[in-house]
């Protein structure tokens, strides 16, 4: 049975780097080194809302996925929260619920600790798999869109 918990540094970071490792070559949408999310990890640790918000998912006591979310806050000032990719091992990530149950809780956390009624997820249209999760969800496609630009 799979259960959620709390990211703990001190017990968690040692999977969550072969989680990491794994997702990037096989399952994410960006690039980035195990040095880079390190860091990012560590800031989140210091700052209790982000560290509260680092969810897992452990599988019999193991780690097998982990999520989180960041804040935005726009130039009309309004705050968003944004749900990240939830980083699975490709292995892992078929039927298992994992990425369902780290989103859930996720929204769960966000609307009773922000007190926010909407969130965002990254989702791209070819991730057919993940799209129907976000769908199952009650998520639907943003009226926004995003362009990217290279400079």
């Amino acid at each position: 049975m799979i259960e959620n918990d709390r990211y703990d540094p001190r017990l968690n970071k040692d999977a969550l780097k072969e989680i990491f490792e794994d997702f990037i070559e096989n399952k994410s949408y960006f690039i980035s080194t195990w040095k880079e999310f390190e860091k990012e990890i560590n800031k989140r640790v210091l700052d209790l809302q982000y560290r509260n918000s680092m969810v897992v998912a452990k599988e019999e006591g193991k780690l097998v996925g982990w999520g989180t979310y960041t804040l935005i806050k726009d130039y009309l000032g309004n705050q968003r929260a944004l749900i990240h990719q939830v980083l699975t091992k490709k292995d892992d990530s078929y039927r298992k619920g994992i990425e369902e149950l780290i989103i859930r809780e996720l929204k769960l956390y966000i609307k009773r600790t922000l007190n926010l009624d909407k969130v965002f997820l990254i989702c791209q249209d070819s991730d057919s798999a993940l799209r129907n999760l976000v769908m199952k969800l009650g998520a639907k496609k943003s009226k926004n869109y995003w362009y990217e630009n290279n400079i």
